[in-house]
Parts: structure tokens; C-alpha cells; sequence
């Protein structure tokens, strides 16, 4: 499937504009982390915080995006545009998170399902003095990071390395790649189109698949569909299916 193909192409050329222009910098990716586990409890209080990323004050964006397309996920890649965690003067800063991720066996009867789960793997890093605080459908993801835990080295690099490991561990994820923001509220905020863009797809696909509507007349997302290949075809295939 190909559902966010053209989306993705035009972050990547945007992500390498920017990199041409000097913004874009590759953290390592950490393929055996040995970052400790958080265990059941990892409760970061304020008066633990070292770091707060997408605060409600702040921006903040989070979103996931899959395609069949290998070429368009740079495997184990991690970008960063703006400051490390470290490197911040401040103890709240606006932040950005998108993931590619590259796929395999994806179709209309497992393709939403198997995206809900991809989501899920942010909630299940387990990294020691890391905690999201509250993530929702709105594309926000707000998380804390402990004093303690920053002063012993936890960078995006860790973050971004836990992210990439979690998901593929599923059978279906061949490649994963991260892209960071947060260099400023409008940074993060130039690219909320495509997140917006990409989420108007899976809420579409959401009502195809989950509550198996079809109707196209009163439907919120008639004009995606239209736009979308991918969507159209899937929408005819679960129609025959229904009709059958």
C-alpha cells in the first residue's frame, strides 16, 4: 500500500532542503540500547523534571506515517532539527516527532489495525527517566524527562534508537526512521499540514475498515477518498465484500 507515499516524499524533500541549508543533523542510531528499562513505575513529579518536550503551553506534533516503498524510509535513520535534549537552555521546549516507517503484508482487512499498534509502540520504550505524560488523537505527544536521567547522557539519540527497536520487533516493520523538532513552536508548526494531511487518511480508513461505513454521501472525508488512490480502491474492495 502506498497510502502516505506522496506526503512522505514531500517531507523528505523538504527535510533535504533544510539539510542543505545546514539545520538537518544525523544523531546516532543505537541498535543494541543499553539505556536501563524503566520498569512498571516511571512516574517523573515536576519537581524530577529536567526536561518537559510538547508541553500544552508549547507545540507539539507526533505522528506515523508507513509505506511499501522502501526507498522512501532511510533505515535506522535519526534527524534532528534544532537542539538536543542537552544542549537546551530551557526546561520546556516545543517538539516534533515523525516517524516512517517501511512495511510489508499491509492491506485492507489489517492495514488500521496494524497501524493502531505501530502508535502503541511509544507507550512501551521503557527507558529510565523517560515518561510520556499524554499523548492523543490530536497529533501531540507531551513527555517528561528526569534531571537525573539527563545528567547520565539521555539524548534524542535514545530516544529516537528505543522508537526505531520497538517497532521493529514487529514482524510486518522492515525499516524505521525518525525525524525530531525542536528547534522553535514554528518550526514544529510549518509542519502540522502533514500531519493534518496524513491523519484525515487514517481517520478515512478508520470508518472504512473499524466501523464499516460506507456511505460516500455523508461522509466527512469524501473529498480524501477522492484524492486518495489507495483509499478509493479499498473502499470498492470492502463494498464487493459486503455485496458478496
Amino acid at each position: 500500500m502506498h497510502l502516505f507515499d506522496d506526503i512522505i516524499k514531500e517531507l523528505k524533500e523538504l527535510i533535504n532542503q533544510k539539510t542543505e541549508k545546514g539545520w538537518v543533523r544525523q544523531l546516532d542510531y543505537i541498535p543494541d540500547l543499553t539505556w536501563p528499562k524503566a520498569g512498571q513505575r516511571n512516574i517523573i513529579l515536576q519537581s524530577d523534571v529536567g526536561i518537559e518536550l510538547g508541553h500544552p503551553r508549547d507545540e507539539a506534533l507526533s505522528f506515523i506515517q508507513w509505506t511499501h516503498t522502501a526507498s522512501l524510509v532511510k533505515n535506522n535513520g535519526i534527524s534532528l532539527i534544532g537542539p538536543d535534549l542537552i544542549e537546551s537552555e530551557k526546561d520546556r521546549i516545543p517538539f516534533g516527532k515523525i516517524v516512517f516507517v517501511g512495511v510489508e503484508g499491509f492491506d485492507e482487512n489489517n492495514c488500521y489495525d496494524r497501524h493502531s499498534e505501530m502508535e502503541l509502540t511509544r507507550f512501551n520504550l521503557s527507558l529510565n527517566g523517560y515518561m510520556i505524560r499524554a499523548a492523543s488523537q490530536y497529533m501531540k505527544e507531551w513527555s517528561r524527562v528526569s534531571a537525573e536521567a539527563l545528567k547520565k547522557g539521555f539524548s534524542l539519540s535514545i530516544l529516537g534508537s528505543g522508537q526505531i527497536n520497538a517497532l521493529k520487533k514487529l514482524e510486518y516493520v522492515t525499516s524505521a526512521e525518525v525525524l525530531f523538532i525542536t528547534a522553535s513552536s514554528e518550526d514544529v508548526r510549518d509542519l502540522r499540514e502533514y500531519g493534518n494531511r496524513a491523519m484525515q487518511r487514517i481517520n478515512a480508513l478508520k470508518k472504512m475498515t473499524q466501523e464499516m461505513d460506507l456511505d460516500c454521501s455523508n461522509c466527512d472525508y469524501q473529498e480524501v477518498c477522492n484524492e486518495v488512490d489507495d483509499l478509493r480502491s479499498m473502499r470498492s474492495s470492502l463494498h464487493k465484500k459486503i455485496i458478496n
